[in-house]
């Protein structure tokens, strides 16, 4: 009896471990910084979101030219900025998954209309 109690015992912590890295490797997100560089695109590839390192960012698309922006994260915000200027925009971080991000205010609209922006971070 005592050796299948330890044998129980003994699996629940291997499973407990490998689980707790599992959600370690899956912090590869919006957050940090070496996996935020890149080319985040929109599903309807009309918006890109080019994070060059942690404080550029460059914007293309549709409604957009080639814009250069710096940026910082300060926690679930994301605030932009045009180089030459002190005024930031404020864009929420709605959700941030391995591979993609949900970002708030990212588009003018009229009415009721969502602006928030989905971007798939690019894959090489």
């Amino acid at each position: 009896m005592k050796h299948a109690v330890l044998i129980f015992i003994t699996s629940a912590l291997i499973l407990l471990f490998m689980s707790c890295k599992r959600v370690h490797d899956d912090q590869n997100n919006f957050y940090i910084t070496e996996y935020r560089i890149g080319r985040w695109i929109s599903p309807d590839k009309r918006d890109t979101l080019e994070f060059v390192n942690d404080s550029n960012l460059i914007r293309k698309g549709y409604f957009y030219g080639y814009e250069s922006y710096l940026y910082h994260i300060d926690g679930t915000k994301l605030f932009i900025r045009l180089p030459s200027s002190s005024v930031e925009t404020q864009h929420s971080i709605l959700k941030a998954e391995s591979g993609y991000v949900l970002l708030g205010n990212m588009y003018l609209t009229m009415g009721f209309s969502d602006n928030s922006g989905i971007f798939f971070k690019e894959k090489k």
